[in-house]
Protein backbone atom coordinates (compact mmCIF):
# COMPACT_ATOMS: atom_id res chain seq x y z
CA UNK A 1 0.00 0.00 0.00
CA UNK A 2 1.04 3.64 -0.42
CA UNK A 3 1.61 6.50 2.03
CA UNK A 4 0.15 8.47 -0.15
CA UNK A 5 -1.70 7.14 -2.98
CA UNK A 6 -2.64 8.97 -6.04
CA UNK A 7 -6.47 6.48 -6.69
CA UNK A 8 -8.51 6.21 -3.24
CA UNK A 9 -11.75 6.77 -1.92
CA UNK A 10 -11.89 7.62 1.88
CA UNK A 11 -15.94 6.89 3.33
CA UNK A 12 -16.54 8.47 6.96
CA UNK A 13 -18.56 6.09 9.34
CA UNK A 14 -19.06 5.69 13.28
CA UNK A 15 -17.21 3.24 15.58
CA UNK A 16 -16.78 2.45 18.88
CA UNK A 17 -13.47 2.03 20.83
CA UNK A 18 -12.37 -1.47 21.58
CA UNK A 19 -15.38 -3.25 19.51
CA UNK A 20 -14.53 -5.73 16.88
CA UNK A 21 -15.46 -5.40 13.55
CA UNK A 22 -15.70 -7.25 10.38
CA UNK A 23 -14.97 -5.41 7.26
CA UNK A 24 -17.05 -6.84 3.69
CA UNK A 25 -16.82 -5.10 0.07
CA UNK A 26 -19.37 -6.09 -2.73
CA UNK A 27 -17.02 -6.13 -5.41
CA UNK A 28 -16.68 -7.38 -8.99
CA UNK A 29 -13.70 -8.26 -11.37
CA UNK A 30 -13.33 -6.42 -14.81
CA UNK A 31 -14.22 -9.09 -17.14
CA UNK A 32 -14.11 -11.57 -14.03
CA UNK A 33 -10.62 -11.90 -13.82
CA UNK A 34 -8.38 -12.69 -10.74
CA UNK A 35 -6.19 -9.98 -12.18
CA UNK A 36 -8.63 -7.25 -11.20
CA UNK A 37 -10.06 -7.93 -8.07
CA UNK A 38 -8.45 -6.63 -4.90
CA UNK A 39 -7.68 -3.41 -3.47
CA UNK A 40 -5.69 -1.95 -0.02
CA UNK A 41 -8.19 -0.84 2.89
CA UNK A 42 -6.64 1.65 5.86
CA UNK A 43 -8.39 3.21 8.21
CA UNK A 44 -7.85 5.85 10.98
CA UNK A 45 -7.30 4.93 14.86
CA UNK A 46 -7.54 1.49 13.89
CA UNK A 47 -5.84 -1.14 16.42
CA UNK A 48 -5.11 -4.59 16.88
CA UNK A 49 -6.96 -6.89 19.32
CA UNK A 50 -3.72 -5.80 21.38
CA UNK A 51 -4.69 -2.26 20.76
CA UNK A 52 -1.74 -1.86 18.53
CA UNK A 53 -2.22 0.36 15.34
CA UNK A 54 -2.39 -1.43 12.36
CA UNK A 55 -3.60 -0.47 8.35
CA UNK A 56 -3.62 2.87 9.36
CA UNK A 57 -4.29 6.09 6.68
CA UNK A 58 -0.71 7.23 5.98
CA UNK A 59 1.12 4.34 6.30
CA UNK A 60 2.38 1.54 4.02
CA UNK A 61 0.15 -0.84 6.38
CA UNK A 62 -2.76 -2.06 5.22
CA UNK A 63 -5.31 -5.07 4.98
CA UNK A 64 -5.79 -6.32 1.52
CA UNK A 65 -8.91 -7.10 0.17
CA UNK A 66 -9.40 -9.95 -2.91
CA UNK A 67 -12.79 -10.82 -4.33
CA UNK A 68 -11.19 -14.34 -5.26
CA UNK A 69 -11.77 -16.34 -2.26
CA UNK A 70 -8.63 -18.19 -2.74
CA UNK A 71 -6.25 -19.48 -5.71
CA UNK A 72 -8.97 -21.25 -8.21
CA UNK A 73 -11.85 -20.37 -6.75
CA UNK A 74 -12.78 -17.74 -9.34
CA UNK A 75 -14.94 -14.53 -9.46
CA UNK A 76 -18.59 -14.30 -11.37
CA UNK A 77 -20.06 -10.44 -11.29
CA UNK A 78 -20.48 -9.07 -8.03
CA UNK A 79 -19.73 -10.58 -4.88
CA UNK A 80 -19.04 -10.09 -1.08
CA UNK A 81 -15.81 -10.58 0.45
CA UNK A 82 -13.67 -10.18 3.76
CA UNK A 83 -9.85 -9.19 4.17
CA UNK A 84 -8.82 -13.14 5.20
CA UNK A 85 -7.61 -15.11 2.11
CA UNK A 86 -8.52 -18.74 1.85
CA UNK A 87 -11.90 -20.46 1.18
CA UNK A 88 -13.81 -19.90 4.92
CA UNK A 89 -11.31 -17.96 6.00
CA UNK A 90 -12.37 -14.92 7.44
CA UNK A 91 -9.90 -12.15 7.72
CA UNK A 92 -8.61 -10.08 10.85
CA UNK A 93 -11.20 -7.97 12.80
CA UNK A 94 -10.77 -4.12 12.95
CA UNK A 95 -10.62 -2.03 16.37
CA UNK A 96 -10.71 1.28 16.79
CA UNK A 97 -8.33 3.42 19.44
CA UNK A 98 -11.58 5.90 20.60
CA UNK A 99 -15.54 6.25 20.05
CA UNK A 100 -16.55 8.45 16.90
CA UNK A 101 -16.22 9.85 13.89
CA UNK A 102 -13.77 7.40 11.54
CA UNK A 103 -12.03 7.16 8.28
CA UNK A 104 -11.40 4.22 5.64
CA UNK A 105 -9.56 4.36 2.70
CA UNK A 106 -10.09 2.07 -0.43
CA UNK A 107 -7.05 2.31 -2.54
CA UNK A 108 -5.79 0.81 -5.97
CA UNK A 109 -3.91 -2.72 -5.63
CA UNK A 110 -5.17 -3.88 -9.23
CA UNK A 111 -7.27 -2.25 -11.79
CA UNK A 112 -10.68 -2.85 -12.83
CA UNK A 113 -11.78 -3.36 -9.50
CA UNK A 114 -15.39 -2.30 -9.09
CA UNK A 115 -17.10 -1.61 -5.66
CA UNK A 116 -20.55 -0.46 -4.42
CA UNK A 117 -20.76 -1.38 -0.54
CA UNK A 118 -18.41 -0.76 2.11
CA UNK A 119 -19.99 -2.76 5.32
CA UNK A 120 -17.87 -2.93 8.67
CA UNK A 121 -20.31 -5.35 11.13
CA UNK A 122 -19.75 -5.76 14.76
CA UNK A 123 -22.91 -7.27 14.74
CA UNK A 124 -24.83 -9.41 12.35
CA UNK A 125 -22.12 -9.57 9.62
CA UNK A 126 -19.30 -10.61 11.96
CA UNK A 127 -19.26 -14.05 11.25
CA UNK A 128 -21.12 -14.13 8.55
CA UNK A 129 -21.34 -12.21 4.51
CA UNK A 130 -24.11 -9.92 3.86
CA UNK A 131 -24.23 -11.68 0.45
CA UNK A 132 -22.80 -14.27 -1.83
CA UNK A 133 -19.64 -14.76 -2.62
CA UNK A 134 -20.36 -14.37 -6.49
CA UNK A 135 -23.26 -13.44 -8.95
CA UNK A 136 -24.68 -11.85 -5.64
CA UNK A 137 -27.87 -9.36 -5.57
CA UNK A 138 -27.63 -8.04 -2.13
CA UNK A 139 -28.07 -4.46 -1.60
CA UNK A 140 -27.91 -3.77 1.82
CA UNK A 141 -29.73 -0.69 2.94
CA UNK A 142 -27.94 2.09 4.30
CA UNK A 143 -28.20 3.03 7.73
Amino acid sequence: AAAAPVSYVELSFQALAGVPYRLWIRGTAATNSYANDSAFVQFDHSVNASGTPVYRIGTTDATPYVLEACSGCGVSGWGWEDNGYGAGVLGPLIYFATTGTHRVRVQVREDGLGIDQVVLSSGLYLTKPPGAAKGDMTILPKP
